[in-house]
């Protein structure tokens, strides 16, 4: 990994190699250590290291861009010069009026370094889980540290570490499999026998799957199928540019109702939970941003150039300039609801439980409606008991409708990717379509 010195010792060189109104540098550093196995057995076993660098560079009201993925001084110096001499020849943006300035920021670090072995005994554990009932096990594990270093002329310089793992576990019968999951912010946390457990119990139970006809069930969703709806939002909907385009659900919206009652989606890098970096690719604080509340459309995220298009302040979720998105919400949570994952199941007279979904498309962004299949582990559910496992399901779904539906929501929240959200109970879910398998 880099260092904070050689990262800041990086960014005035490159503040200082061109001349220009203003400038702006980014820098992000990570290394991935990754351990993947599959047929029970470790196959793959790498850490690999990775740098990119941006740049924006602003003449008056044209903007030149650079990204490169080195850190090498020279080519670095080379991006800024390019960088400048392309701003020459752009038309003026006269949306553009500045760069932020300097604010504090309160940027947390906890770094524990992960060794090759310490990944290989997880999944030693997983499959001696696996081969204690004669299922065949695959998956990897992720562990990631990175560095993010942000600068520019009028001040700013914001640099932070950050680290998160994931595990993934897939068992298999001839006939049935399971998944589970987890995401943490540090590999401590991560708990091998836990996660081989609950794959290897879904997989057992979903052995000799019936065939159900498609149509409107009571579902229950476990985490990692919500956070897929939540992500989807996050994509089409919950930034500034879409919302001032008109192209984002919220166009029009806030102040209004879009969801049921029970759902309050916020994003927030100052949870506990979160693995997000608490400052933004521009270098400004990221506030915590109310999206929903209570069903309530309330606010958007902003970087600097589309909070001053309006107006407004920066809620720091700007992403690495250029790009085609704008303003990302990076910590989205769905709050958590009243009830227990066992209290919801008990609830269920006639439904399908729901592991996770997979090949999820985006079919209509104005009316958020997406559609894709089941995966590793869907249930039918009678009088509050897993009765059998089915066959997969395709479904197809407007996802403000959807959570307009839900009944209940789960007290836990799980992190899956950078959500964080509960298992729910939802009413009237399309199921449009069966498979045979």
């Amino acid at each position: 990994m880099r260092t904070k010195e050689y990262i800041l010792d990086l960014t005035d060189t490159a503040l200082h190699s061109v001349q220009a109104d203003q400038l702006e540098v980014g820098i992000y550093n990570h290394e991935m250590g990754v351990t993947r196995f599959a047929n029970s057995i470790i196959h793959q076993n790498i850490v690999k290291e990775g740098d990119d660098f941006w740049a924006r560079v602003i003449i008056g009201k044209k903007i030149g861009g650079t990204s490169i993925g080195s850190l090498s001084k020279d080519r670095v110096i080379a991006g800024m010069r390019s960088a400048a001499e392309l701003a020459k020849y752009q038309k003026e943006d006269m949306n553009f009026q500045s760069l932020p300035k300097a604010k504090p920021i309160e940027q947390t670090e906890e770094i524990f370094p992960i060794e090759p072995a310490e990944r290989a005994s997880c999944v030693e554990k997983m499959v001696k889980c696996a081969n204690k009932y004669n299922l065949t096990a695959a998956g990897a594990i992720y562990t990631t540290h990175t560095l993010l270093g942000i600068a520019n002329s009028l001040g700013i310089r914001s640099i932070g570490r950050g680290e998160m793992s994931r595990a993934e576990i897939t068992v298999m019968s001839d006939d049935s499999s399971g998944l589970a999951h987890q995401t943490a912010k540090h590999f401590r946390d991560i708990d091998p026998e836990l996660l081989a457990e609950t794959a290897c119990e879904k997989a057992l139970m979903s052995k000799k799957p019936i065939e159900i006809e498609p149509g409107k069930y009571t579902v229950l969703l476990e985490p990692r199928a919500v956070a897929e709806f939540i992500a989807f939002l996050s994509y089409i909907g919950f930034g500034a540019r879409s919302y001032l385009e008109g192209t984002s659900f919220m166009a029009g919206k806030i102040g209004k109702k879009i969801t049921g009652d029970n759902i309050t989606i916020v994003d927030d890098a100052y949870h506990p939970n979160t693995t997000g970096f608490r400052f933004d690719y521009e270098g400004m604080p990221t506030e915590k941003v109310m999206l929903i509340e209570q069903g309530i459309a309330k606010n958007v995220c902003y970087d600097s150039y589309y909070a001053n298009k309006e107006g407004k302040k920066s809620t720091g979720h700007a992403m690495p300039q250029p790009n085609s998105y704008g303003p990302y919400p990076r910590n989205i949570i769905l709050m958590p609801g009243n009830n227990t994952k066992e209290e919801m199941l008990s609830a269920i007279s006639d439904g399908i439980l729901v592991t996770r979904f997979w090949y999820t498309r985006l079919v209509d962004p104005d009316k958020t409606l997406i559609t894709g299949m089941t995966r590793d582990g869907t249930f039918r559910v009678k009088d509050g008991k897993i009765a059998a496992g089915i066959k997969n399901m395709r479904y197809t779904a407007n996802i403000l409708e959807t959570l307009g539906n839900v009944i209940m929501g789960e007290k836990e929240l799980k992190l899956i990717g950078n959500t964080l959200v509960p298992a729910l109970l939802i009413k009237d879910f399309n199921f449009s379509g069966k498979t045979g398998y």
